[in-house]
């Protein structure tokens, strides 16, 4: 099989829109490396946030009222560069109208888009592994969303020509988002005998492998990305304990935690799968800086504590 041709320089411009946890540690990344990147947020608290950072931003609703439809974007904003959509879609129902009303506002497609999506569209495998060529078979509203969200692009880049990638995302974590508070708190986790194999990345290397996919310049649309390593939620909690020089977090059967949890956690906890993330690194030639939980996780509590 001949592999697409490998990454080469991509768009001098980057607009993220959605600057929230990942997109504000994106806008750090583009910064340090002296790439010229745009900010969209929803809200005028963001927007000082990030003007704090330093970084060029703007404030945009995604969202127009009823039976309105707002002026498209400037052509600033897409013309020659590289879009990275980092928002998520709206709470409830199964499709992501906002994802819509966004591209058909483009008054000029970008060079490329990339999509932030969820390994959640895979479903629930019983552990067994997924690759980009597993059909998605998501359960949750929240992974039907997503598919959504991706085949409204599809769509959207069929009609453009626009080049579309789409990042099948785990579980983030990094400074700031480790479950600290829930450990601390005595918390329980599933017992390890009904425990599956999770998927995560640090928040600093989906930015990396943001900008590596706006680069890309292969026919594959569809990448999974990860740390490759497949540590249960247990197994990650407990890392966090030990890092952080916190009691163990006390395990549970699956079934009696269940009922302790909210529906929406309950989809996590039900849901197992082990991603493939071979094409990011073959393709995107991408490798992860933290591949290991514990270097990872020690790099977000120094940072934590740093900022």
């Amino acid at each position: 099989m001949n592999h697409p041709e490998r990454p080469v320089a991509g768009p001098a411009g980057i607009t993220v829109i959605g600057c929230g946890y990942t997109g504000r540690r994106l806008l750090k990344l583009c910064r340090d490396t002296g790439r010229e990147c745009l900010g969209t947020v929803r809200s005028r608290e963001s927007l000082a946030r990030l003007e704090a950072l330093g970084a060029s931003a703007v404030q945009l609703d995604l969202d127009p009222p009823a039976g309105e439809f707002p002026d498209a974007w400037p052509r600033a904003w897409s013309a020659g560069r590289a879009l990275i959509y980092m928002a998520p879609p709206p709470d409830s129902g199964e499709s992501d109208p906002r994802i819509r009303n966004f591209v058909a506002r483009l008054r000029q497609a970008p060079e490329a888009l990339v999509y932030l999506s969820t390994t959640g569209v895979y479903g629930d495998t019983g552990g067994a592994g997924v690759d980009e060529r597993t059909p998605p078979a998501p359960a949750s509203a929240r992974g039907k969303r997503r598919l959504d969200a991706e085949n409204a692009l599809r769509e959207w880049a069929a009609e453009t020509g626009a080049a579309l990638r789409i990042l099948r995302v785990p579980g983030i974590y990094g400074p700031g988002r480790l479950p600290l508070e829930r450990i601390a708190a005595g918390a329980p986790v599933v017992a390890e005998e009904d425990a599956g194999p999770g998927n995560r990345i640090h928040v600093d290397d989906l930015a990396a492998v943001s900008l590596a996919a706006a680069d890309y310049r292969g026919a594959l649309e569809v990448f999974n990305v990860g740390d490759g390593e497949h540590a249960s939620m247990g197994e990650y909690f407990r890392a966090v304990a030990r890092a952080a020089g916190l009691p163990s977090p006390p395990e549970l059967p699956l079934a009696e935690l269940l009922q302790r949890v909210s529906p929406a956690m309950r989809s996590f906890l039900v849901e197992s799968r082990r991603v493939d993330t071979d094409r990011m690194r073959r393709e995107l030639g991408f490798t992860p800086r933290y591949t290991e939980l514990a270097a990872g996780v020690a790099a977000s509590l120094e940072a934590a504590q740093s900022d």
